[in-house]
């Protein structure tokens, strides 16, 4: 039952706007039922138009989701979660603003719960002067440690030089992990979200991104099967450029299953799917990064 419940923990100090991502992806997100963890159901201050019906800790969405408070404790919570696993798409779990996040991920691999990825907010403005404090630097500098993507927020308040320095200061202190920056909190849910499921014909949907030209997609596709140290190679050299990887593996050692495949950061899986239809079986992989002019990837890439 859990397994088909991927769930994404959404972490990052106090004000680098957790809670301003988590309503955004309540409001804007069409045709995924989510199930929510968070603190405290006055800070989202959830879309009237969105409620349902309030009972005490839980709160039924319109649009098929449910929103869990964790003020009794996380066991508790996740406990009713469980109980309507086969209801919703993803778990979603908004972490306090001093919490680890990485403990939060561990709780819910303890439910057996597949953990699609650590997402830490970071407010442009203030993260440096949050990482030298000495009272909760340590903190702040351990979250973004756990991070399989950084999200900046409130670029829109710096200047392009300011922004600049930030990218390069994480980047010191996260090596390899994906920067992706925002204004306004926008970001497209392609990217927030993976574990790619097979369609009918076992091949991902077409990526659109209206976000301007700040993002950029690509396809990879190669008919002949690749093997799995391929695969690790190509997860392995995926630059900070990439946010995001999904779809699906014509795997060598395996030819005959479909394999789905879902990278975000370091943080990579592929785990056996369906046996592939009649003349379906490829390899097809979208990715999603930072818009790069000179840069297109090859499927040599991913050849044994």
């Amino acid at each position: 039952m859990t397994a088909t419940l991927p769930f994404t923990v959404i972490g990052g100090y106090l004000g680098a706007g957790k809670t301003t991502l988590l309503n955004h992806l309540l409001t804007q997100i069409r045709g995924q039922r989510m199930a929510v963890l968070v603190n405290d159901f006055g800070s989202v201050n959830i879309d009237a138009s969105l409620i349902r019906d309030h009972d005490g800790d839980t709160i039924n969405l319109a649009n098929g989701g449910l929103c869990c408070s964790l003020v009794n404790g996380f066991a508790s919570a996740i406990a009713r979660i469980l109980e309507r696993a086969d209801d919703f798409d993803r778990l979603v779990i908004e972490a306090s603003g001093v919490a680890d996040p990485g403990k939060i991920a561990q709780y819910g691999q303890m439910y057996e719960l597949p953990l699609d990825s650590i997402l830490v907010r970071v407010d442009a403005e203030q993260i440096r002067a949050q990482a030298d404090n000495v009272y909760v630097g340590d903190t702040v500098l351990r979250q973004l440690e756990q991070a399989d993507l950084l999200i900046v927020n409130k670029c829109d308040l710096v200047s392009d030089a300011q922004r600049q320095e930030v990218r390069y200061w994480l980047s010191e202190r996260t090596p390899g992990t994906p920067i992706l920056e925002t204004r306004y909190t926008e970001a497209p849910h392609e990217i927030l979200f993976g574990h790619a499921q097979p369609t009918a014909a076992f091949m991902p949907a077409s990526v659109r991104l209206d976000h301007g030209d700040a993002f950029q997609s690509w396809t990879l596709e190669k008919r002949d099967p690749v093997s799995r140290t391929a695969i690790e190679r190509f997860a392995a050299d995926l630059g900070e450029e990439i946010y995001r990887v999904k779809g699906f593996v014509h795997l060598r050692e395996d030819p005959a299953r479909c394999y789905v495949y879902q990278q975000v950061g370091s943080r990579w899986s592929l785990e056996p799917g369906p046996i592939w239809k009649p003349v379906t079986a490829q390899t097809t992989l979208v990715m999603i990064g930072r818009r790069q002019e000179d840069w297109k990837p090859d499927i040599v890439e991913i050849t044994a």
